[in-house]
């Protein structure tokens, strides 16, 4: 029967009809990613658009560009990309950011035709949200000052400092002029605050004294009773009940003493006041005062105001002391708004306390975040590898590649393989840039066969994520023939991903303007400090033996090199010289105060025990301390000095801009040299530092003559220049050879020079969008280099009689 169809013909027509698709009617990756780039993105459905790529990303995470699906089609895969773009439709600004950023790190979607796009887009939602944040942070600042301003009313004044901490980081990204308000807001409690302390206190002291002078004066101790009611009159001049009884107890002291008895009381206030124990002399002090003693009544008032300055100075630190411990208390509970406010009043009192200044950008950090999590809670922190998923490796360990990001700040990166902590990464606690990114190179060991390998990152807000892999440790592969070409993709990978590390990290100094030079200040970051090194050993091997003058002309480097001496003495622990070395700048100071600034700044850098202070002859007021005064004081403190160490105690007094002694009188010059030649001198040296130094004096004898041995400081060699030029950014930066030799030449070899034109050139670099500095870049440098710099006039002809350097 010809053209009727067969039993088989049908079984396979009705086969074709009813049973399973093929194949390609599985869902794919790519049918999700499909979906969501050519359907839902231009119909604007974003929520089908999320979880279309979220399934895309589920069975494919690796983005990639010229990938294949099926048959011979190929796509470029950026589902990160994608997903920013959803995001961003839903309005969901910080994700799409996030989204973008992965995306880019990830690397695929900088070798596609969407790059452009990305950064577009990117800013587009970075504005946003911006703008989302302005709102919302405007809104709030106004509640917080009108809140404070209740509080304020109540006369609760940290609570509402408290709240004006917080507007005033608010009104930060806002406008200066709604920050200027809050700053006079806070000011002005502040003062508010501090008057009112200051009232209850002396309120609390008046009521104190007067009941001690009363009971005092019932015992019979009138002396000791009109010492009670003075302390009253002087905080209280009409204080009537005070008055009375200082009448009363002047009576009883005159009627009860002879003229030889007020004599004697006021030889021994005076002997007392005269040792420094003015506590001690006031009982004395009082009585000869209250029978009528001129002379004891004129130093009695003196006394007060020398104990007066010392109750404030204790006061002072006491009140900084309650002040840092209240602050870290604060920190500890959690509560940063009013530990900012404990620090910020405790740098009012002391701005150079450093660790207060470093809470104190911690604080605000914290407070900042607290702010933020009210509309934007902590997102936990992501992880991303630059590696494949399921690696197979013939070595025994695995060097892995990635990235942690967070919004916040990343705390900790932590590394298992099979289970194990095998290593973890702390970025360094920076208040001020908390780190939000961070990269990281880790080679981790591998066990034979199958390992897994974990990354754990947590963030400030104790927030953490973990991302794993498996990685396959094949045995003894380099005898099977696959090796060679395996070990090429394997390097070709490693130089791939070292390519990409390196670009994100140019990229990241890009954005960052990064530019380590420095110029017109002095070179205090030891990473910065070039050259010298022989100089340095110079100084070492004979600074005990002999002191020092380093000559040379202006700006020649010798302040940094003061500096970094200072640190290398400090640090010095071989030889049999235990070195203490005191910085001074000597520029400003007035010849009258010469010997109390010197004593001052030893005192301030070495922390004296309480006993050596106190038999210092040094006070807050510098008259009347002379060089006899700075000779005691220096060998109280070398004997404090002795106790510290085994070793011989060189107290090493390293003196900058000693040009200004030039201008004082040859008696002071004479003096400071002739405390070098004390009995203790054997534990004293100078390194002195200047241009120059005056060698003719009026008198036949200069106080320096064969006193110093001189050191010229001397621009540096061209290695050393060009290893100031390079280094600081290798592997950052390039620098084309004919840029560096063009510094070389315009600088003259000098760091500072040097250090100017790197700058300016860096720069321009920079506004140019480049990695390398060109030619182009250091004569535009020179131009603005040329516009700021004057040439400097020689200090002294050679006859002067001053040592400068040539």
């Amino acid at each position: 029967m010809t053209g009727a169809p067969t039993r088989a013909g049908v079984v396979c027509l009705l086969l074709l009809v009813f049973g399973p698709g093929p194949a390609r009617a599985v869902d794919e990756w790519y049918d999700f990613y499909l979906q969501a780039r050519d359907r839902d993105i231009p119909a604007e459905q974003w929520d089908a658009c999320v979880e279309n790529l979220d399934q895309a990303l589920r069975l494919r995470p690796r983005a990639g560009v010229n990938i294949q699906t099926y048959g011979l089609q190929f796509l470029d895969y950026l589902p990160h990309f994608q997903m920013g773009r959803c995001l961003l439709g839903q309005k969901k600004y910080l994700e799409a950011i996030e989204a973008f950023n992965r995306a880019e790190n990830a690397g695929a979607v900088t070798e596609s035709s969407e790059h452009a796009e990305l950064a577009r887009l990117r800013s587009e939602a970075q504005n946003a949200h911006r703008a989302r944040l302005s709102r919302l942070a405007r809104a709030e600042m106004q509640r917080l000052r009108n809140e404070a301003r209740a509080l304020e009313r109540r006369r609760e004044w940290e609570e509402a400092l408290a709240l004006l901490a917080q507007a005033a980081i608010l009104a930060g990204d806002l406008d200066t002029e709604t920050l200027q308000a809050i700053t006079r807001d806070q000011e002005r409690l502040q003062e508010a605050q501090r008057a009112e302390r200051e009232n209850t206190a002396r309120a609390r002291r008046i009521r104190q004294r007067l009941a001690d002078g009363d009971r005092l004066l019932a015992e019979g101790q009138w002396t000791e009773a009109r010492v009670a009611y003075d302390e009253v009159i002087e905080l209280d001049p009409g204080n009537a009940r005070a008055l009375e009884g200082q009448r009363v107890a002047d009576e009883r002291i005159q009627a009860s003493r002879t003229r030889a008895q007020v004599q004697a009381a006021y030889a021994r206030g005076r002997e007392l006041f005269d040792a420094g124990q003015y506590e001690e002399a006031v009982g004395p002090l009082t009585e000869a005062a209250a029978a009528d003693h001129a002379e004891a009544r004129k130093l009695l008032a003196e006394n007060r105001q020398i104990l007066e300055r010392l109750r404030g100075q204790r006061e002072l630190r006491a009140e900084i002391e309650r002040l840092a411990a209240r602050g870290e208390e604060l920190m500890a509970e959690g509560r940063f708004p009013e530990a900012q406010v404990a620090f910020e009043s405790l740098l009012q009192l002391d701005p150079g306390h450093a660790r207060a200044a470093e809470r104190l950008a911690a604080a605000e950090r914290r407070t900042s975040e607290e702010l933020f999590a009210r509309w934007f809670p902590n997102r936990r922190p992501d992880l991303f590898f630059f590696e494949s998923e399921g690696p197979i490796v013939e070595t025994d360990t695995l060097a892995l590649r990635g990235v942690a990001t967070d919004d916040r700040a990343i705390a900790k990166l932590v590394f298992y393989v099979g289970g194990q902590l095998v290593s973890e990464i702390v970025p360094e606690d920076d208040p001020v840039n908390p780190k939000r990114v961070q990269t990281f190179v880790q080679e981790l060991p591998l066990n034979p066969g199958p390992n897994e390998i974990a990354v754990t990152v947590t963030d400030s807000g104790g927030l953490s994520h973990t991302l794993a892999i498996n990685v396959e440790r094949r045995l003894l592969f380099y005898e099977t023939p696959l090796f060679l070409p395996s070990a090429g993709a394997v390097a070709l990978g490693l130089v791939g991903m070292g390519w990409v590390a390196h670009r994100l990290r140019r990229r990241r100094a890009m954005r960052r303007r990064f530019n380590p030079y420095i110029a017109g200040a002095p070179v205090l970051d030891e990473h910065m400090f070039y050259g010298r090194e022989k100089l340095t050993a110079r100084m070492l091997s004979t600074l005990h033996r002999n002191s020092l003058m380093i000559t040379g002309e202006r700006r020649i480097g010798k302040t940094t090199f003061l500096h970094h001496l200072s640190k290398v003495l400090a640090s010095d622990e071989a030889g049999e010289w235990q070195f203490f070395p005191v910085f001074v700048d000597l520029q400003g100071v007035p010849e009258e105060t010469f010997f109390h600034a010197l004593m001052a700044e030893v005192a301030d850098t070495i922390d004296l025990s309480a006993e050596t202070r106190a038999s210092l002859r040094l006070r807050p007021e510098p008259d009347g301390y002379e060089a006899r005064d700075f000779s005691h004081d220096l060998k109280q403190v070398i004997e404090e000095l002795k106790t510290r160490t085994s070793r011989r105690v060189k107290l090493a007094l390293l003196l900058d801009e000693v040009d200004v002694l030039n201008e004082y009188s040859e008696s002071v010059n004479q003096r400071l040299r002739g405390i070098f030649m004390k009995s203790f001198s054997e534990n004293l040296v100078a390194v002195m530092s200047g241009v120059g130094i005056r060698r003719r004096w009026k008198s036949e004898v200069s106080p320096w003559y064969n006193f110093f041995d001189e050191i010229q400081l001397s621009p540096f060699s061209r290695e050393e220049a060009e290893a100031l030029i390079r280094e600081p950014v290798a592997g950052i930066f390039r620098w084309k050879a004919e840029a560096v030799e063009r510094i070389l030449d315009l600088s003259r070899l000098r760091p500072y020079l040097v250090q100017k034109y790197c700058v300016h050139s860096l720069n321009h670099m920079l506004e140019q969008g480049r990695f390398t500095v060109r030619l182009e870049d250091v004569e535009a440098a020179r131009v603005v280099v040329e516009a700021e710099t004057e040439e400097s006039e020689p200090e002294a002809p050679p006859d002067s009689g001053v040592a400068v350097a040539d």
